[in-house]
């Protein structure tokens, strides 16, 4: 899928004064492990206490020692994080990205993770419906994160009852690793001083082949070297739950903004006219496509933007509470 790094579709606009922290678990496993089965009763009952209260969970499969219908729907990707963590053995744990506890460990990991303080948060919307459409990423870092090594966004989408195989036959897994919606690798992250510093990044997605109500999505930033692999924060939400944008049927009044290009592609600039519910005003901004403001102002009915490169743009409109964006390509 291809992915952009661009305003959100919709999202509405909330303080980011701290962050919540959300701690990530990956469990490695394998449908055919017996190994596998004695931890699950420990893994099931950490999970079950936490998970979407503070916890994030992604199970990612792997092909040995058994065959694995969930590590082959997918193997690529499932692959790289066996070999981002070199995991050579199942059951594997992995907490952060920093801890490799025991199934019987995990509770004291996740206390040592869960009250670590994180100056970065993360916040999800969805556009589309249950089979396709994109997901908008917003992170602010209300100050430097303090990593020297590269990091990375990652959005996984995670599946809820799944019939188990072999040593599992006749059981069910949740939290079955599906697709990173970013690429193997996910995609580069840099904030730059001053602080808060937002940056925004959409994600194509098709969930048309998994059962929509059953899925969930793990969204993280992580150090991604070969020594560094902190998860600097996490966040986790049903998907079709994420906040989504609003769909107007002919004949009825909408109270989202609305933005309207005057042309696109646009010679030198943007003209573009903003729609604004009622009387609440707004603000329009335009930023590149890495996510950084280049302009903004308190919108009127027309607005005029002359910009100095030619490229592709992003156009947010903020207004009675909403957010609204359009792409505009500036030509010369």
């Amino acid at each position: 899928m291809r992915y952009l790094a661009m305003f959100a579709l919709l999202i509405i606009s909330v303080s980011a004064m701290g962050a919540d922290r959300v701690v990530l678990y990956e469990e490695f496993m394998n449908c055919g492990c017996s190994y596998c089965w004695g931890a699950e009763p420990s893994v099931n009952a950490f999970v079950n206490n936490h998970v979407g209260n503070g916890l994030a969970v992604i199970r990612v499969h792997v092909s040995w020692p058994g065959s694995d219908p969930i590590y082959n729907a997918n193997p690529s990707q499932q692959n790289v994080r066996k070999g981002f963590y070199n995991v050579t053995g199942v059951p594997h744990n992995e907490i952060d990205g920093v801890l490799s506890p025991s199934a019987s460990s995990l509770e004291g990991a996740y206390s040592n993770r869960i009250n670590q303080p994180t100056d970065l948060a993360i916040s999800v919307a969805r556009n589309g419906d249950d089979e396709t459409g994109s997901i908008s990423v917003r992170l602010i870092a209300e100050a430097e994160i303090g990593t020297t090594v590269m990091t990375r966004l990652f959005a996984t989408v995670v599946e809820d009852d799944i019939p188990g195989a072999g040593h599992w036959s006749g059981s069910y897994f949740d939290q079955a690793f599906r697709y990173n919606l970013f690429g193997s690798a996910g995609v580069l992250v840099e904030f730059e001083a001053p602080y808060p510093d937002t940056l925004f990044f959409e994600a194509d997605y098709d969930i048309s082949s998994w059962v929509s109500d059953n899925l969930y999505l793990a969204t993280f930033v992580q150090e991604y070297s070969s020594n560094d692999k902190e998860v600097i924060n996490a966040s986790w939400a049903k998907f079709m739950d994420l906040e989504t944008g609003i769909n107007n049927p002919d004949g009825f009044a909408s109270d989202l903004p609305e933005l309207i290009l005057h042309s696109n592609p646009c010679v030198g600039g943007i003209q573009v006219s903003a729609v604004m519910p009622g009387d609440s005003g707004g603000i329009i901004s335009v930023y590149d496509t890495a996510g950084r403001l280049i302009t903004s102002r308190v919108a009127s009915d027309y607005n005029s933007f002359q910009l100095d490169e030619p490229g592709l743009y992003i156009v947010r409109l903020e207004s009675g509470g909403k957010v609204v964006t359009t792409r505009a390509i500036v030509t010369r």
